[in-house]
């Protein structure tokens, strides 16, 4: 099995999002959720072209529980998340476990003891609690410098065609 331990926040959103959205709805009336729809076909592709399944180890995974292999969203913002996630052929397949003292790279590992990973890439904006995965697994999808967006560096934040084309790169390399 392949899997994607993904983020939300400043992979399928960026703050440009949040102002387009907004803009949407002062000028249209139509309110939506935070997530860019192009970022979203990014993910896809990464999904189609390497067979991989998601596992949430976003903060966002709070927002609902696992039931019999099945994310049950627990409010309207989640709602919207996995309806979205329907439309374009996505799924939820399991989320990383809460309370492993609250570091993502603990909860990454308890959820790979016992299954059977094959080979497995994170895509986060942030490193801090990731460092374990730096140089290897970890697709960080914004540069920041302590804490700080480092200007310049990169034409594109949030998920970008060069995350995906690294991401399918990491999930379909062959081991010699």
């Amino acid at each position: 099995m392949k899997v994607i331990f993904l983020d939300i926040d400043g992979v399928l959103n960026t703050s440009q999002t949040f102002i387009d959205i907004h803009n949407e709805y002062i000028e249209k009336g139509i309110r939506r959720i935070e997530i860019d729809l192009n970022r979203l076909n990014l993910l896809k592709r990464i999904v189609e072209q390497t067979g991989a399944v998601i596992v949430l180890s976003s903060s966002w995974r709070n927002f609902g529980k696992m039931e019999n292999g099945i994310y049950i969203p627990l409010n309207e913002k989640m709602a919207s998340l996995i309806k979205l996630f329907n439309e374009y052929g996505l799924s939820i397949y399991d989320i990383t476990p809460k309370d492993v003292n609250g570091i993502r790279q603990n909860e990454i590992d308890m959820w790979l003891q016992d299954k059977n990973v094959e080979k497995f890439i994170i895509i986060d904006d942030e490193s801090f609690d990731l460092q374990k995965f730096l140089h290897k697994e970890l697709i960080k999808t914004n540069f920041t410098s302590n804490n700080k967006m480092i200007k310049n560096m990169d034409e594109c934040t949030g998920l970008c065609e060069h995350h995906v084309m690294e991401a399918i790169k990491k999930l379909t390399l062959i081991k010699k």
